[in-house]
């Protein structure tokens, strides 16, 4: 359930049903659903994490948002799978899957990841966006629809073959989203095509940087390559140039060599952002975030009374003790 600050709590048992049953009234609260369930073995030992239902999210506007939504829809269909379509209560639509038992969480987040990857919608809130849970964490969630306090259109599903066509709760989603889930056998279809179209690993062997243009932190960063995560096997690109970029800006690069080198290394890491037609502006737009977050209030104090750097050469050192930091990465 929903707090007025926009936080959630806990509901189970009774107070569950009373929050269901709140959230259809217009008296009651919205209610908001966390995938993940730990799996445990019989002696306790934890084995995984499973979910019910995967969800994907896409604020680009209604226009856009809507495109990619009837694109995914229309893509599980071919394979035998329902979605369902739901215009959320900002400027976007979010497509839901629901399953006849739980499944692996790295299965439906893979399924989902790559049926997008098939017809180019973006990936960013993919949910369930964890696949594993540490602590007393319970990661993301989502809002359900059919709220009653929403604003006619909105948190509702629909035909999306048809904007305005909204779907009622009552005597046709319910029923339907229950003769329609999807099964194990039926999601294995959604998660070959994530297998299809996995990014490419990252192969340390191709590294073209030898070690000569750098220092310190940097000079680990850019020869170790991009770190590896539960969530990016394959290495987190994206984050390993913004640190590459936070830590050139700490040691006193000049933005031309740390726009050379962030080129450069995303070329030996894949080139992510080089196969865009927007690369270039995508990683400038990440130099300039990188400002913002190298510098903490006492690094600042270290930058201003440090020398300036020599030079913007590819070749030339950085003033003594550059590198030498040891901060966490950005």
């Amino acid at each position: 359930m929903e707090n007025p600050d926009g936080s959630f709590y806990t509901a189970t048992g009774e107070a569950y049903l009373r929050a269901v049953e709140g959230h259809l009234k217009r008296e009651g609260e919205s209610i908001g659903v966390y995938p993940l369930m730990a799996v445990h073995d019989p002696e306790g030992a934890l084995q995984g994490f499973t979910v019910w239902w995967g969800c994907v999210d896409w604020d680009d506007g209604p226009e856009e948002s809507l495109v990619h939504a009837r694109n995914v829809h229309e893509a599980l269909a071919q394979i035998g799978i329902t979605g369902w379509v739901e215009r959320s209560r900002s400027k976007g639509f979010h497509l839901w899957v629901f399953f006849t038992e739980p499944l692996a969480a790295r299965i439906v987040r893979d399924g989902l990841m790559g049926v997008c990857n098939v017809v180019g919608a973006p990936t960013k809130e993919v949910n369930p966006k964890q696949t594993s849970l540490v602590g007393k964490k319970i990661g993301n969630g989502m809002r359900l629809p059919y709220p009653a306090l929403r604003t006619p259109g909105q948190h509702e599903m629909l035909n999306p073959k048809a904007l305005y066509s909204q779907i009622p709760l009552a005597d046709s989603f319910v029923a339907s989203a229950l003769e329609t889930r999807i099964t194990a056998e039926q999601w294995a279809a959604a998660h070959v095509l994530y297998k299809k179209n996995e990014p490419e690993p990252v192969r340390r062997a191709s590294y073209s940087y030898t070690g000569s243009r750098l220092t310190g932190v940097a000079e680990a960063i850019r020869r170790n390559g991009p770190r590896t995560t539960s969530d990016k096997p394959h290495g987190d690109r994206s984050g390993t140039l913004f640190s590459l970029a936070c830590h050139m800006i700490r040691q006193g690069y000049g933005d031309g060599d740390i726009a050379k080198e962030l080129r450069e290394a995303d070329t030996d890491w894949g080139g992510k952002y080089a196969k865009r037609p927007d690369g270039g502006a995508l990683l400038d737009t990440l130099l300039n975030s990188a400002h913002k977050k190298a510098w903490s209030n006492s690094e600042k104090f270290l930058r201003e009374n440090q020398p300036s750097p020599k030079s913007e050469s590819p070749t030339t050192p950085q003033q003594k003790g550059a590198g030498l930091h040891t901060e966490r990465d950005a």
